[in-house]
This record gives C-alpha cells, sequence and structure tokens, in this order.
C-alpha cells in the first residue's frame, strides 16, 4: 500500500514539474506572451478566461497567425486571462 500510495505521489510531482517545464517554454518561444498580473494600457481588449497557461498561449497565438491582434499577453489571475491590442 504505501508503495502505491508513493508511487501515486511521484506520478503527481512529475506532471507538476511537467506543466511548469512546458508553461516556461512555452513562454520563451511565443514573442508576444508576457505574463504579469495586470494587463498593461496597450493592450486594452480582455478575450477571453482560461484554466491553463497553455490554452491561453495557443489562443493568444492562434489570434496573432489568423490577424486578429498583433500582440497578446497572458496575465496570470484567478484563471488566465488573455489580453489583446485589438
Amino acid at each position: 500500500m504505501k508503495r502505491m500510495l508513493a508511487a501515486a505521489g511521484f506520478v503527481f510531482a512529475l506532471v507538476g514539474f511537467a506543466q511548469v517545464a512546458a508553461a516556461e517554454t512555452t513562454t520563451a518561444h511565443q514573442p508576444g506572451a508576457v505574463a504579469s498580473a495586470a494587463a498593461p494600457a496597450d493592450l486594452p481588449v480582455h478575450r477571453g478566461k482560461f484554466w491553463f497557461h497553455s490554452d491561453c498561449i495557443t489562443a493568444g497565438q492562434q489570434g496573432v497567425d489568423r490577424g486578429h491582434w498583433s500582440q497578446y499577453q497572458c496575465a496570470e489571475g484567478w484563471m488566465w486571462n488573455l489580453w489583446t491590442d485589438r
């Protein structure tokens, strides 16, 4: 029983570490993505809230790729908030 609990704890720790590493690498590769607590004045349009940082980054980059906006930011709050320039 103790081995099962230890294995489950290890799996949860590994998943948490993988999510943090993915978030850090995603932000590093996305030039328009900046994480901070509040949206700057030049990104006035709130586009939505996301449970996961990766979903916010994906939506922001898809908007850039499709020409809907040129800059975006995923700001951390209770959920991840996507802010854009237009």
